[in-house]
């Protein structure tokens, strides 16, 4: 008789291995057509000059432009001092070893998504920030990342108000607030030019859908997940509720490789089982 289990843990690693033969054809494709600049968006992290992070030469809503918070742009003058090349390849590193954490053995399986090595390839965070999210809803403190670049993706914090576990949100906003007194204190008039600079980039030109309708999906997709123990939403509201959603920021949807089931010899979990046994505590139900 065919042990079920065998039998299931065979036609995962057969999925797996089948998925990443295609994903490393992917990344084969993606190099023979030459699609897009390599550390395209990167390269605006190590131009960024962290007194003055938002003066720009061209349109400041067109993409190269930083958005990101003053506390991210003098976090960066850590390696803005590199010569370009050398910080392309690190920064290259960083995303593939978020990549590699993220996927475990399903990471060549993920890179089927031409997003993703499209992400890559440019260098944009969004792999840093499902990866700040997953660790998120064990380590608050992440979710200070989040907040300080892409911002809107942190309506993922309504998962601990309706979980109420409060302790958890005000480590995150805490960790936040902390994070932008310090920067506040070296420099406080460019906390005054950010949202200046984010108001003046139209976010329905990346997505014909009006950006309150995605919120309103992104908060609602948060509040089932938490009232049902399924923190993958997380990382679908967060996609959702990018402020500048295009083809390129789908690769935030990487954090789902963090809930696939493990294809090791271990007795099949279900996928939030297998996570939580890694890096997350045991979390209340809500309401307890």
């Amino acid at each position: 008789m065919i042990d079920p289990a065998r039998a299931r843990l065979r036609r995962l690693r057969t999925l797996r291995d089948l998925l990443s033969i295609t994903g490393v054809l992917m990344v084969f494709a993606f190099f023979a057509v030459a699609w897009g600049s390599p550390g395209y968006d990167s390269y605006a992290y190590w131009h960024v000059d962290p007194l003055s992070p938002y003066h720009f030469d061209g349109d400041p809503g067109q993409a190269g432009a930083f958005r990101y918070s003053p506390a991210i742009a003098q976090a960066l003058a850590l390696l803005n001092w590199l010569p370009w090349g050398a910080f392309y390849w690190a920064w290259l590193a960083i995303l593939l070893a978020a990549l590699a954490w993220l996927g475990r053995e399903w990471v060549l399986a993920l890179l089927v998504a031409p997003f993703v090595i499209l992400d890559i390839h440019m260098g944009n965070i969004e792999v840093l920030l499902a990866a700040a999210i997953v660790v998120g809803v064990r380590h608050p403190a992440a979710w200070a990342f989040v907040l300080l670049t892409k911002v809107t993706p942190g309506i993922g914090l309504l998962w601990f108000v309706v979980r109420r576990e409060w302790r958890n949100l005000a480590i995150a906003l805490g960790a936040t607030t902390a994070i932008v007194a310090v920067s506040f204190a070296i420099a406080p008039g460019l906390w005054f030019d950010w949202p200046r600079q984010l108001m003046r980039v139209d976010a329905d030109q990346y997505v014909p859908l009006l950006t309150p309708v995605r919120f309103a999906a992104a908060a609602i997709l948060v509040v089932w997940g938490a009232r049902t123990d399924r923190p993958w939403t997380l990382v679908v509201a967060g996609t959702l509720g990018l402020a500048w959603l295009d083809f390129k920021t789908l690769a935030l949807l990487v954090g789902l490789g963090a809930f696939l089931p493990s294809t090791r010899g271990a007795p099949p979990l279900a996928a939030w089982d297998a996570v939580r046994t890694r890096f997350v505590a045991r979390a209340p139900a809500p309401g307890r």
